[in-house]
């Protein structure tokens, strides 16, 4: 049996595509391993201008006390809203409490009603 001119270009952990995956992921882990322990010294490129910063450091405090501010507006209103809210609950709880009263007087009435009417029609 004759050796195929690929074994002989390619040695034989990279044969298959499997093994040729994992030799290529501990490479990377390898080279990345190997290049955190570098350091880079700083030279001079005449074409290298570097990151520059266009925007001079902005002084946040101003638009957070104003964030704050409207939040405590904002609170305040809930606030007021859930206020509102307890006083036209109490309202609806008086409300049904008047129609429950007035729907149990209700049938009574309703009866006497019908017992007059039969009495009319009787004096009829």
């Amino acid at each position: 049996m004759r050796p195929k001119r690929t074994d002989s270009i390619r040695p034989k952990i990279f044969q298959s595509p499997a093994a040729a995956a994992a030799a290529a992921s501990v490479t990377a882990a390898y080279a990345l391993a190997k290049s955190e322990k570098l350091e880079f010294i700083e030279t001079d490129d005449s074409n290298f201008e570097g990151v520059r910063e266009n925007n001079p450091v902005q002084d946040f405090s101003i638009e957070i006390n104003a964030i704050r501010e409207e939040n405590k507006v904002l609170e305040s209103s809930v606030a007021e809203v859930k206020a509102e809210n307890s006083r036209v609950r109490e309202k609806i709880d008086d409300i049904n409490g008047t129609y429950a009263e007035l729907s149990k007087e209700l049938h009574p009435v309703q009866g006497q009603l019908v017992v007059e009417r039969s009495r009319c029609s009787k004096l009829e």
